[in-house]
C-alpha cells in the first residue's frame, strides 16, 4: 500500500509539525484506540487513500503516477480532526468535503487475546463496507470523491493492563543506535542537498544513494500549508538519472537539473563564515496549488554527505 508521502525527506514533517496544532480530540484515556483505512473513488486518474491516527487525526491522501515518458508522482494530503468510533468515522475537510460513513464488518481478520499476565478485551482487525456520505472536491476541481460507499478495514486496539518488567532497560537499545549513527560513510558517492524556507513553509530536496553506472537521482519538492483547521501537504517527487545531480562534498559545491515536471536549474556553493551562495530558478509544480520556486530571501540550503531520502 502506498503510504502519503512516503519517498519525500524529513523536510516535509518538519514543515507540518511547524503549523499549528490542532485540538485534540475529547476520548477517555482508557478507551479502545480505533483505526480506519479505506481506499475511496477518485475521479482524473488518481488514487485515494484515507486513514485515521491514535489521536483521531484523519489523513486523506491523493496520488497520481505519471508512467509515460517521465515517470514522477504528485501527491497531496489534508489532514483534520475527525471522530472515529467502532460504529464509524466522521470527518469535515472545510469546505472542501464532508466524509460521515457507518461501519459494517464482513470478515475478522485477526483477534488477539491479552499477553500472560495481561487483562483487557481482545485486539480486533476486521474487513467491512462504510457506508454514508462521501463528498469531497479538491481545489479548482482537480479531482472529486462521490459514493455512497466504499471499502476498508477497522483495527480496534483495547487497553491491556499488564505488570511492569523491571528487567527492561532501553540502554542497549541506545548504545546499538550510537554504533550505527557513528558507521562510517562513503561520502564520495552518496548525497543530499535540502533547501527550505519556513516564511512558505515549502521544500525541495535531490538525493543520491550511488552515483556510479546505473545510479539514479531522487527529486522532491512540497509545500505545506493550515487552512480551515486542516493541514494540507502537497509534493511532487520524480527521479532522473546520476547525472541530474553533480557534488562535489570536498569542495562543497553541486548543480541540481531535475527532469519535469520540475523546471529550471540551480548551483550552491558552501562557504567558509558566510551564507552560502545558492542561484536557483527552478519551480515546483503542486497537486491542487501554485507552483513556487526556490529563490528569494529564507531559504536554508545544506549539501549533506549522505542519503536522506
Amino acid at each position: 500500500m502506498l503510504r502519503p508521502l512516503l519517498l519525500v525527506p524529513a523536510l516535509a514533517t518538519l514543515l507540518v509539525a511547524a503549523l499549528p496544532a490542532s485540538a485534540p480530540a475529547a476520548s477517555p484515556e482508557t478507551g479502545p484506540i480505533v483505526r480506519v483505512e479505506l481506499d475511496l473513488k477518485a475521479s482524473n486518474g488518481l488514487h485515494a487513500h484515507l486513514e485515521t491516527s491514535e489521536k483521531q487525526m484523519v489523513t486523506l491522501a491523493l496520488e497520481r503516477d505519471h508512467r509515460e515518458g517521465v515517470t514522477y508522482r504528485e501527491e497531496a494530503t489534508y489532514e483534520a480532526q475527525g471522530e472515529v468510533t467502532e460504529a464509524g468515522l466522521k470527518v469535515r475537510f472545510g469546505q472542501l468535503g464532508l466524509i460521515d460513513v457507518a461501519f459494517a464488518p464482513t470478515k475478522t481478520l485477526s483477534s488477539t487475546e491479552p499477553s500472560e499476565g495481561c487483562t483487557g478485551a481482545p485486539r480486533t482487525l476486521r474487513e467491512g463496507v462504510f457506508t454514508g456520505t462521501i463528498d469531497f472536491t479538491g481545489e479548482g476541481e482537480y479531482v472529486h470523491l462521490e459514493g455512497p460507499q466504499a471499502e476498508g478495514s477497522m483495527s480496534v486496539i483495547s487497553q491491556w493492563q499488564c505488570p511492569e518488567d523491571p528487567a527492561f532497560s532501553e540502554g542497549p537499545f541506545a548504545a546499538l543506535l550510537r554504533r550505527l549513527a557513528l558507521r562510517p560513510r562513503d561520502e564520495n558517492e552518496k548525497g543530499t542537498l535540502s533547501a527550505y524556507n519556513l516564511r512558505c513553509l515549502c521544500f525541495f530536496a535531490v538525493g543520491i544513494r550511488h552515483r556510479g553506472k546505473g545510479g539514479r537521482s531522487i527529486f522532491a519538492g512540497g509545500r505545506a500549508e493550515l487552512r480551515e483547521g486542516m493541514k494540507i501537504l502537497r509534493g511532487t517527487v520524480a527521479h532522473a538519472g546520476a547525472s541530474a545531480f553533480v557534488f562535489d562534498h570536498a569542495a562543497g559545491t553541486a548543480t541540481v537539473n531535475p527532469p519535469p515536471p520540475f523546471s529550471g536549474h540551480a548551483t550552491f556553493r558552501s562557504r567558509p563564515h558566510a551564507r552560502p551562495f545558492w542561484r536557483s530558478t527552478i519551480r515546483v509544480p503542486l497537486l491542487g496549488a501554485e507552483p513556487f520556486g526556490l529563490s528569494g530571501p529564507g531559504f536554508q540550503v545544506e549539501l549533506h554527505p549522505e542519503y536522506q531520502f
